[in-house]
């Protein structure tokens, strides 16, 4: 389980530096860690879609103010980075699809994702009570998995080995490791959550299955 001090002092032993103990103490390892750490875990944020980063919630709706072009004007999540898709609520969603066959489950995945604009603050959507997934902006240290903090361990270690170490070689090193540590992160997590495409399936063969469309 990461912690952020932790991280910290694990890319300070990359570039063998003195551990710290607190991230406000007066120190150079402190200092720099604290000035890069926030860079590192926003960019890492942008790798992949990392499980432990998602999460579902349903929208307020506000005013719309594009009534020729959308249904609902939804506001944006305020911890919101990336938004990955927009759901119905749990009581209109189809509970009695087949299990298997050529499309994807469940059924919004096999009609195709639900569009929506992320616009000016605010998102623009057909769907009634709207819930969106997304991709938030932060996330507690203690919910990131092995292979990323470990990047963000090699990353950080990066970033702070020429203002504590002066050493261009060091940190050249350094980068080709973090780059190496972070396509195993997103190779993981991508692995674990593959992404589904979503195929083409033709009326024609909805009906041999028995299924109108």
């Amino acid at each position: 389980m990461a912690d952020r001090l932790t991280l910290c002092n694990n890319a300070l032993a990359e570039i063998a530096a003195d551990p710290i103990n607190s991230l406000d103490e007066r120190s150079i390892g402190a200092r720099e860690c604290l000035r890069f750490y926030p860079q590192v875990l926003a960019e890492m944020l942008t790798w992949t879609e990392f499980d432990f980063a998602i999460r579902r919630v349903g929208l307020a709706l506000t005013t719309n103010d594009r009534l020729g072009e959308w249904l609902y004007r939804y506001a944006r999540p305020s911890d919101l980075s990336v938004a990955l898709r927009i759901v119905p609520l749990v009581a209109t969603q189809a509970t009695n699809l087949p299990e298997f066959g050529p499309y994807s489950f469940p059924e919004w995945d096999a009609l195709g994702p639900r569009p929506f604009l992320l616009s000016e603050g605010a998102i623009y959507s057909n769907e009634e009570n709207a819930i969106l997934e997304y991709q938030r902006n932060t996330v507690e240290e203690a919910r990131i998995d092995a292979l990323t903090a470990r990047a963000m361990e090699l990353e950080l270690a990066a970033r702070i080995a020429m203002p504590i170490k002066k050493s261009r070689e060091l940190k050249g090193d350094l980068i080709r490791q973090a780059e190496i540590a972070r396509q195993r992160a997103v190779a993981a997590s991508e692995n674990r959550n593959p992404r589904r495409q979503t195929d083409y399936i033709s009326p024609v063969e909805y009906a041999r299955m028995g299924l109108s469309v």
